[in-house]
């Protein structure tokens, strides 16, 4: 098989496991300008909605193909998993998991580095897919410190020395892997950030892990007119309130809870951690300055 039959048979065994919650139907349009070109990138499209998402929008995926269901309650956990499931029973070789705007987000931004992600699938049974530091900031400073604060926590648990972006969360998974996942998982709501950290750590004798920017922040797409009137950054600010910080504050703790609960059931001994970097191009490549360290389980 040529490089090139590879690369393409790649991209083609990855399907796409996709979460949306989304009440007052703001993403319809997007969806309707990206969705054929995210459909495009995958072998398939599965789009898992919580409850509440608007009755349009649950059509509109059915009308595409790519409605996975929607679970009896409106929690992450049964939703989440729900979302694995589905793209298990589509086939293919490797699944990976993305919130359904984010996958949007990126197709549209960086449509070349989430090409070059599917590229580079193949060589690696379990990969997370982080944040690039710049595309973190880009979200509001309580969800960025909180979730900052978080993930220090996980890496200093596993032993690790240098940041690792857990809380998109976006992984890339083999299919073995992901029923594993999928048999280990309980969580029911917020806390699942935590135990699948944990979790998707465990799964392997090597974690693959590779930054994109591409995962910056995709809810400023869902009122696309109040940020163009006021700005970005005036927006932003927006977020920065009492009671958010004290919501983030508490989702942090829970994931922190959650990791060490689900490390005590499920513990990670030794593992290798692999650092990747892609470069999307014209003809998107694996440029492929993969460290490989044994890290340790403290």
């Amino acid at each position: 098989m040529t490089a090139a039959a590879r690369s393409r048979a790649a991209v083609s065994d990855v399907t796409l496991a996709a979460t949306l919650h989304d009440a007052s139907g703001s993403l319809a349009s997007m969806m309707r300008e990206w969705l054929p070109a995210l459909a495009a990138q995958y072998r398939a499209v599965l789009v898992a909605t919580s409850p509440p998402t608007a009755p349009r929008v649950r059509a509109m995926l059915a009308t595409a193909g790519v409605y996975a269901g929607t679970p009896s309650t409106n929690t992450r956990g049964p939703l989440y998993r729900l979302a694995l499931r589905k793209a298990l029973d589509a086939g293919g070789r490797r699944v990976h998991y993305l919130d359904f705007d984010r996958a949007l987000h990126w197709v549209a931004r960086r449509p070349r580095e989430l090409e070059a992600l599917l590229r580079c699938t193949a060589d690696h049974p379990v990969l997370l897919v982080g944040r690039t530091p710049a595309a973190h900031r880009t979200h509001h400073r309580p969800l960025v410190e909180t979730e900052t604060e978080a993930n220090r926590a996980f890496a200093r648990r596993l032993g690790v020395g240098r940041r690792l972006d857990f809380l998109v969360p976006s992984f890339v998974l083999t299919r073995d892997a992901t029923v594993r996942l999928l048999a280990r998982s309980r969580a029911r709501d917020a806390a699942i950030y935590g135990e699948w950290a944990a979790l998707i750590a465990g799964l392997g004798r090597s974690l693959a892990y590779v930054e994109c920017r591409g995962l910056d922040w995709e809810t400023p797409d869902r009122r696309p007119r109040q940020v163009a009137r006021i700005g970005l950054a005036a927006w932003r600010r927006r977020f920065e309130r009492a009671d958010e910080w004290e919501r983030r504050r508490r989702m942090s703790r829970e994931f922190i809870r959650s990791f060490e609960l689900t490390l005590a059931r499920w513990p990670v001994r030794r593992w290798r951690l692999r650092s990747i970097t892609i470069a999307a191009t014209r003809a998107p490549r694996l440029h492929a300055r993969a460290t490989a360290g044994r890290v340790g389980y403290m």
